[in-house]
């Protein structure tokens, strides 16, 4: 039996587990998708394990996406753009990188919108999952804006994508929020799950008014399934996107690369669906 897993600390509420393994008994694949629980510390004597005890892949979440990038043998041109990993696969003990981040918020805003290219896109935040709806936006041909609280992060992607596309990037602070085509949120400064989102971080930059502006506005958070953020925008009567469907499509994404199969999108998203109504 093939093992795979997920690596991240902490990850017990990951719901990455039933995703794979379901799509595993629908193809009838003799595999297993568990649970690698590592602190910061563990993470090099991990990887030494997976080549050890032939872990056929990985999916990686927080906060590992950056630091194992240097035990593998070969990390895709997406991911090494991205600056992060969160797929790896095992063949034969090599050990290959990937970032099916992008490809799951693409799919997702695809989905709900249409083409992308050029849509005016609005991305809050300017970490590692920032970069990866960046690059995929930009890869799709739409109009970037990267907006953060601290303008020099921001500042430091627009620079860096902006020479990899060769095209204008622009970047603000959050205060600075003119409209656009697509609002996407890839930070947690929506802080909880109450109703009073009003009370909440994102609240000070953004309102039902403000967002009534937009075609459309997207959460990368799937815990809970509707943020406060998306609550603002359906109470602006937006188009919303929640963050389970870019867990899917990275998901499946990842079942891909590790079993050059396709993957079985109607049983994935019915199990996910299924086990986010009963958190």
């Amino acid at each position: 039996m093939k093992q795979y897993g997920i690596l991240a600390y902490p990850v017990k509420h990951s719901l990455s587990p039933v995703i794979h393994n379901a799509a595993f008994r629908e193809l009838g694949i003799d595999a297993q998708y568990g649970v690698f629980e590592r602190k910061a510390d563990e993470l090099e004597d991990f990887m030494h394990s997976v080549k050890e005890k032939g872990i056929s892949g990985l999916s990686v979440s927080l906060p590992h996406k950056q630091n194992v990038m240097k035990y593998l043998d070969r990390v895709d041109d997406a991911a090494q753009k991205i600056g992060a990993v969160n797929t790896v696969v095992n063949e034969s003990g090599v050990l290959s990188g990937f970032n099916t981040d992008w490809i799951g918020s693409n799919n997702a805003l695809i989905e709900a919108v249409g083409d992308l290219k050029d849509k005016t896109v609005t991305i809050l935040g300017a970490g590692g999952s920032a970069r990866a709806v960046a690059y995929g936006c930009l890869y799709a041909g739409a109009h970037v804006w990267i907006k953060n609280r601290t303008k020099e992060k921001s500042d430091a992607i627009a620079v860096e994508f902006a020479e990899l596309f060769n095209t204008e990037i622009h970047s603000a602070e959050l205060e600075d929020m003119k409209a656009a085509d697509i609002l996407i949120n890839t930070t947690s400064c929506w802080l909880d799950d109450s109703e009073d989102w009003q009370g909440t971080a994102i609240a000070a930059y953004v309102d039902s008014d403000h967002l009534a502006n937009y075609d459309a506005v997207m959460d990368i958070v799937y815990k809970p399934l509707i943020t406060p953020l998306l609550w603002m925008a359906l109470d602006a009567k937006v188009e919303i996107i929640n963050g389970a469907r870019m867990l899917l499509y990275q998901a499946c994404e990842q079942f891909e690369l590790w079993t050059g199969k396709k993957a079985p999108v109607e049983v994935m998203q019915d199990v996910l669906q299924k086990n986010l109504s009963e958190s």
